[in-house]
């Protein structure tokens, strides 16, 4: 999906909020934390590279900076959403072990920046937001890894090498959400997602419940589980690279109503 094309799907889904007065809408907005543990696994032409597992107690101390938010507006049936990752972190050099047919330790350490940003419509058939809704738009997903590595090649001779990914991804983006009541205060969400275009295939769900409290319930405690794959793809000199990367981990928030 080309800049240009994301750039008018979202303009089209935006578009309804600047020809509507602001009482017209109910909007929410929603900062969470994503306590996330990371997959990753990579390929270079069809061989595997690495295979690697990091836990989020690891990754917070590693942690420079994390913000996550989801701003929603309905209008009627109609309406517009932004939901926005980002993470920054930043590792100290660390030994891992060779993948087969290699054998032995490297030396690694680096930055790693992940910017994943949803924004698009929303089409709820009740126009209260609960029931079964439908969002749309485009997902830009945006990596920056700079790795400072040593390979030791021989006894007492190492190979020290610098790699850096930086690249920007757009995908088209559609989503299915339910959120259903329990009682006046508790309700429930399962949501899922799929998105192509810039990455091979990104793909993510997740289950929540939320307690409301407050001025007509204007305030909901949320938490729940999320888990994302992404899958990327890309040419270089040393072939055809394919990689996975995996986010997976609870979720807790609140949700401000207005």
């Amino acid at each position: 999906m080309s800049k240009q094309s994301l750039g008018f799907t979202l303009l089209a889904a935006l578009s309804l909020a600047g020809t509507a007065q602001a009482s017209d809408w109910k909007w929410s907005v929603t900062p969470y934390v994503w306590a996330t543990d990371v997959g990753a696994d990579v390929s270079i032409d069809d061989r595997q590279v690495a295979d690697m597992e990091i836990d989020f107690e690891d990754l917070a101390d590693d942690l420079e900076i994390a913000a996550q938010g989801h701003v929603e507006g309905l209008r009627g049936r109609h309406g517009v959403m932004l939901d926005a990752f980002y993470i920054h972190l930043a590792d100290d050099a660390q030994r891992f072990a060779l993948p087969a047919p290699l054998a032995g330790e490297a030396l690694a350490g680096g930055d790693l920046t992940l910017t994943i940003l949803d924004l698009g419509g929303v089409f709820n058939p009740r126009g209260d937001g609960e029931g079964f809704s439908v969002l749309y738009g485009g997902r830009m997903v945006d990596r920056d890894i700079e790795l400072d590595a040593r390979f030791p090649v021989a006894p007492g001779v190492t190979l020290s090498r610098s790699y850096a990914v930086s690249e920007t991804l757009y995908d088209a983006l559609v989503s299915a959400r339910y959120v259903g009541r329990i009682t006046p205060r508790w309700t429930y969400a399962v949501q899922g997602n799929a998105s192509t275009g810039g990455t091979e295939l990104t793909w993510d769900a997740l289950a929540g419940l939320g307690y409301s409290f407050g001025d007509s319930g204007c305030y909901t405690l949320i938490a729940g589980y999320r888990y994302m794959d992404i899958e990327f793809e890309k040419d270089a000199d040393l072939g055809q690279i394919d990689a996975q990367v995996t986010l997976s981990g609870f979720f807790s928030g609140l949700k401000i109503s207005f």
